[in-house]
């Protein structure tokens, strides 16, 4: 079942675009359809072509303050929205933006909100966005391991920037530690 999903997910999302325009639910005039949503969230939504207009509207709209759609259809899997501080923004994201009068170190990150998605009653995934359109997907195990077969059904750009972030970690920290031992050893 889990090596047909994808299949299954662009089939549903096919389906519901012309049956969800036929009933008047989508439209470039009314909110986004928090089903066909929902779907899309589940999935690699960036390279689908149905889906890309409706979770771009629903980013912008939740950027300007609307509310987040919801599905009542949805069963047991679910999409919802939380805004991000700094302190909640994926390490490889986070970045020191100056100090504070004090002299502390102010960080920020350039997601301004999170999108939880859960598939049958499990965390799936979590896209983090920001106003500017820009959006990564974090794929959680549930969603890797039903995506195992089909790979490239994933954007993988969340796991590329943590494991690009690790190393340059491992480089910091170990110019530091270079750095203390020669401050050490001279004084």
């Amino acid at each position: 079942m889990k090596a047909h999903f994808y299949a299954v997910f662009r089939s549903l999302v096919q389906v519901a675009t012309p049956f969800g325009l036929a009933l008047g639910l989508c439209g470039p005039a009314q909110a986004v359809d928090g089903c066909k949503l929902l779907l899309c969230m589940a999935g690699n939504w960036q390279n689908i072509s149905q889906c890309t207009p409706t979770v771009r509207q629903a980013l912008r709209d939740v950027a300007r303050g609307r509310g987040w759609p919801t599905c009542s259809m949805g069963g047991n899997s679910a999409s919802g929205n939380q805004y991000v501080a700094p302190e909640q923004c994926p390490e490889q994201y986070i970045t020191a933006s100056g100090t504070d009068e004090s002299g502390r170190v102010i960080y920020s990150c350039p997601f301004s909100g999170v999108i939880h998605v859960a598939v049958e009653g499990r965390p799936w995934s979590r896209t983090w966005w920001s106003p500017s359109g820009d959006s990564v997907v974090e794929w959680l195990p549930a969603a890797k391991a039903a995506f195992a077969s089909t790979p490239d059904a994933m954007d993988d750009r969340f796991d590329r920037d943590h494991a690009a972030w690790v190393i340059s970690e491992q480089i910091r920290l170990a110019a530091e530690a270079a750095a203390a031992a020669a401050q050490g050893g001279g004084g």
